[in-house]
């Protein structure tokens, strides 16, 4: 973080305040409420039958198109450090699971999502009734789709996410295996990185909001935080600018509860 802060500079402790607020006024839906599902209709995050912890899709998630979405490089020349994203995904039984299609996005080195460039990420977001922040634009940036390998692994060619209003850093992701989703959740990046990352640019010129550490972050708390922390290593040792490569292995649930 720049050592030059705005008129205005939101601290982490007035985003702590309003964490305490939401948590009192919507008890043990706060996490579902900050996540971005709409406080009069939210609903716990997903049940399932073992597999990695999930939790909800988050406001900024759109239904993508017809076929554009697959694409191994989602960065559109956004600028940032260089990310190597690799996810897998795992079967019930710990198999690769082939052929699965894994969805990610993410928000920029400034905290926005592409398709929300109205919304300022230093504030709390304003839902519809399906839980969404309605779509401002057509901007695609850092969204993605891609089919899983015989390893069932998925690439991405992306770059370090941001921060915004009440949140550390993550990427959210889904898998779908013969069309059904199986696995929703948000994965984090260890804070070695993300405090290295923040004071490089672009992200050194978010001097707007401080950044919110992952263990003050109430969805890593509630979601079983450190067990959807991603591994990272840099791609030049010493040099983060350079670039990372983060990996994450996801264990898919036996299938949905009813």
């Amino acid at each position: 973080m720049s050592a030059d802060k705005e008129p205005g500079f939101i601290t982490a402790d007035t985003q702590l305040a309003t964490l305490r607020q939401v948590m009192a006024r919507y008890g043990s839906r706060g996490a579902d409420v900050l996540a971005g599902n709409d406080p009069a209709a939210a609903e716990p995050s997903r049940q399932t039958s073992g597999g990695s912890p999930q939790t909800t899709e988050g406001p900024y998630y759109i239904q993508h198109g017809e076929g554009s979405e697959f694409r191994k490089d989602i960065s559109e020349g956004r600028p940032g450090v260089p990310l190597r994203l690799s996810i897998t995904a795992l079967g019930p039984d710990g198999a690769p699971a082939e052929g699965a299609v894994v969805d990610v996005w993410h928000c920029d080195a400034l905290g926005y999502y592409s398709g929300h460039l109205a919304h300022d990420p230093d504030t709390f977001p304003t839902v519809d009734d399906s839980g969404h922040v309605p779509p401002s634009d057509e901007s695609r940036f850092l969204r993605g789709q891609q089919t899983t390998s015989a390893g069932g692994t998925a690439e991405f060619a992306s770059i370090y996410p941001g921060w915004y209003f009440t949140r550390s850093i993550h990427i959210h992701l889904k898998v779908s295996v013969e069309g059904e989703e199986r696995y929703t959740g948000q994965v984090y990046l260890p804070e070695e990185y993300n405090e290295a990352v923040s004071k490089v640019a672009p992200y050194n010129e978010h001097t707007t909001l401080e950044r919110l550490r992952n263990e003050d972050d109430l969805v890593y708390r509630s979601a079983g935080g450190p067990d959807l922390l991603m591994s990272v290593e840099p791609v030049a040792p010493g040099d983060v600018a350079a670039g990372l490569a983060a990996s994450f292995t996801v264990s898919l649930p036996s299938a949905p509860s009813a």
